[in-house]
C-alpha cells in the first residue's frame, strides 16, 4: 500500500469509529427523564442511574448522571438520546461522599445530606436486586419517572 491508501484506510476507520453510535441500524430510543429522591422527598444529589431491558439484558443500557436536584435525562447511544422502548430494570448508584473527619462526624450524627444519600438500600445497586421497574414507551409524555428510594434496611448480625 502506498501512503495515500494508508491514510485513506486510517480515515475510514476513524470515520467508522466516530459514527458507530449514530448508525441507523440501532433500535430507536425515546426521550426519558425523571427525578430520584429519598422517601422523605429529599433529592438524591448526584450519583448515577441506569435502565436495562428486562427481556434483553444484552441490549444497550440507558444511563445518566443524577443532577444535584435529583433530576436525570437518559441516554443510550448518545448522552441524552433516551432509552429503548420496553420494560426496564433500574439501578441507582449514589454519589460517593468524601471521607473526611467532618464527614465522619456528620455521618455519625446523621446531619449530612451526603450521609443521607449513602443510606439508600443496597438492593438498588444491582439490576438483579433492584425492585425498580419502569416502562419506556414511544410516547415521550409517559416517560417521566419519579423514583423514591427507601432507606437502607438494618441488618442483624450473627443470626
Amino acid at each position: 500500500m502506498d501512503r495515500r491508501e494508508v491514510w485513506f484506510v486510517l480515515w475510514l476507520c476513524a470515520f467508522a469509529f466516530l459514527n458507530a453510535g449514530c448508525s441507523d441500524s440501532n433500535p430507536p430510543t425515546y426521550p426519558a427523564s425523571g427525578k430520584v429522591s429519598l422517601t422523605d422527598g429529599t433529592p438524591l444529589s448526584g450519583g448515577q442511574i441506569a435502565f436495562q431491558l428486562k427481556n434483553d439484558p444484552a441490549a444497550a443500557t440507558a444511563q445518566a448522571r443524577i443532577a444535584p436536584d435529583g433530576t436525570f435525562q437518559l441516554g443510550t447511544y448518545q448522552q441524552t438520546d433516551g432509552a429503548l422502548e420496553g420494560t426496564h430494570g433500574v439501578l441507582v448508584i449514589p454519589p460517593r461522599a468524601p471521607r473526611t473527619p467532618a464527614w465522619e462526624a456528620e455521618m455519625q450524627q446523621g446531619r449530612s445530606s451526603s450521609a443521607a444519600t449513602l443510606q439508600i438500600d443496597h438492593r438498588y445497586f444491582g439490576f438483579d436486586t433492584s425492585p425498580l421497574i419502569f416502562t419506556v414507551t414511544s410516547d415521550a409524555s409517559k416517560n417521566h419517572f419519579d423514583i423514591r428510594l427507601e432507606p437502607r434496611r438494618s441488618q442483624s448480625r450473627g443470626k
